[in-house]
């Protein structure tokens, strides 16, 4: 197996993410001391810790806690405590530690906090620090890789893994560096702590600590699968296909699987009707296809009640019986939706003539009820591929495929920029190591963790993208 710039790491945990120094536990003193705190990150997976305390004689702790375990600032004194009454050694002096085989991407909190007989004296000094690596990237030998999806903190990405011998799927661990490979399934979304959704040949799919589970379908049903879940898994959607290849949207919801209804132009039970992603505030996007016209449309389900509503209905204009088609309509087989569930994005059929039938790539913003279009000819055929909860659309320079490079357009100023200017100019971004071709597909909540591929004449690569802290 390839693995470019694809790191295996070895994780050496102690007791509750929590890791002590050794030290003497002579001469304890009740006069508080103050601590100054050092800490070092040089974009790897160690962290270097840094105390002077200014009384030499006082006996204090020091740790690194991992953000899953932080209790914060008013639970953190009796964490301490508790930690020294189970054998935490204190420190006298000046110290200095490098701590290794941390997780990746994640924030930890450095601690020091004088004791006497076991008690916390005065307030703990804390320093957060994160653990970074601006890129990474993997593309294993013979299969062809791609992601689908990245969850709303940007801990997990799932995609697809095709060596050409059965339909399978990749759940990467940002933290842990991992990749796992999970046959039989093809995955389409992940939660925040790591489980995802997709379907087997048939049914649907949950796959938890590489336990595939599937769940059972409505006699009939020829396939079926989740195509997106909330970010804390409370909610999946997708849809099922019955013997003529007709879809229903469904939804997954307090253990009970249920279809969700609606209507197209004239009213009527749509051919088809599927939900593709759903947001973190409950909005569902999807699409149906039109009995009479037996054409895609964008459509969307509103928050817990999941009210439906064919959004795109009072954009269409005209009719033009002459070509039978409208000058406008809106939505494809490839619905997006931001991750906060306030932007949607997909393609606008436009025809013009026989001569002329542009597509164009439009932000729809669900809160204003405005669409804005990229209707300019430079863009025509450009691919939406992802909307950020700020309403930045993904674009691909290629209607198929991977494209050469990644575009970021910008609703607001109706700029069009490659996705390289735009993590520089707006996150500071630099990294050497960095690919910037290829397409991008999924990005976190807060756009800090942004996932592509592209391709050589060998390999298709996954690629994640780390931006810095603003």
């Amino acid at each position: 197996m390839i693995m470019k710039k694809f790191y295996l790491m070895a994780v050496c945990l102690l007791t509750a993410t929590v890791f002590f120094a050794s030290c003497n536990k002579n001469n304890p003193t009740i006069t508080e001391a103050a601590f100054e705190m050092q800490l070092g990150n040089n974009e790897t997976n160690t962290i270097r810790v840094s105390v002077i305390p200014s009384d030499e004689n006082a006996s204090y702790c020091v740790g690194l806690i991992m953000e899953d375990e932080y209790p914060g600032e008013d639970g953190l004194v009796s964490y301490i405590e508790k930690y020294v009454s189970e054998g935490a050694e204190l420190w006298k002096g000046t110290y200095n530690e490098v701590y290794e085989d941390l997780f990746w991407n994640t924030d930890y909190y450095a601690f020091a906090a004088q004791i006497d007989g076991g008690v916390v004296v005065g307030v703990p000094h804390v320093e957060k620090v994160k653990t970074y690596r601006p890129y990474v990237e993997f593309a294993p030998e013979g299969v062809l890789i791609a992601p689908y999806a990245v969850s709303d903190n940007g801990m997990w990405v799932v995609g697809n893994y095709d060596d050409g011998v059965a339909p399978s799927s990749y759940i990467y661990d940002v933290r842990r560096d991992s990749l796992t490979i999970v046959s039989g399934t093809v995955l389409y979304d992940v939660t925040d702590d790591g489980v995802a959704y997709g379907r087997d040949n048939f049914v649907p799919v949950i796959v938890k600590d590489g336990q595939v589970n599937t769940l059972p379908v409505p006699e009939g049903t020829m396939q079926a699968g989740f195509y997106g879940v909330s970010p804390d898994g409370n909610t999946a959607v997708g849809s099922t296909k019955d013997e003529n290849w007709n879809e229903k949207a469904i939804i997954y919801e307090n253990g009970m699987m249920e279809t969700m209804a609606g209507t197209d132009l004239g009213g009527n039970t749509p051919v088809s009707i599927v939900a593709k992603g759903i947001g973190s505030n409950g909005n569902i996007a999807g699409y149906i296809v039109d009995f009479d016209y037996y054409i895609e449309l964008g459509c969307l389900w509103l928050g817990a009640s999941h009210e439906f509503d064919l959004f795109p209905k009072e954009f269409m204009t005209e009719f033009n019986e002459e070509m039978n088609a409208w000058t406008k309509r809106y939505g494809d087989l490839e619905m997006h939706i931001s991750p906060n569930g306030k932007f949607l994005s997909a393609w606008v059929y436009v025809t013009e003539s026989y001569e002329s039938m542009p597509q164009y790539a439009y932000v729809y913003d669900i809160e204003s009820e405005k669409m804005y279009e990229l209707s300019d000819n430079t863009y025509d055929y450009w691919r939406p591929c992802v909307v950020t909860s700020d309403g930045l659309l993904f674009l691909a320079d290629a209607p198929t495929g991977i494209s050469s490079q990644p575009y970021v357009y910008d609703f607001n100023t109706g700029k069009v920029e490659t996705f390289k200017d735009y993590a520089s100019a707006t996150w500071g971004y630099s990294s050497e190591e960095a690919v910037f071709e290829g397409t991008v597909l999924a990005v976190s909540d807060d756009a800090s963790v942004i996932v592509g591929n592209y391709t050589d004449e060998s390999n298709f690569y996954t690629t994640i993208y780390f931006m810095p802290e603003k």
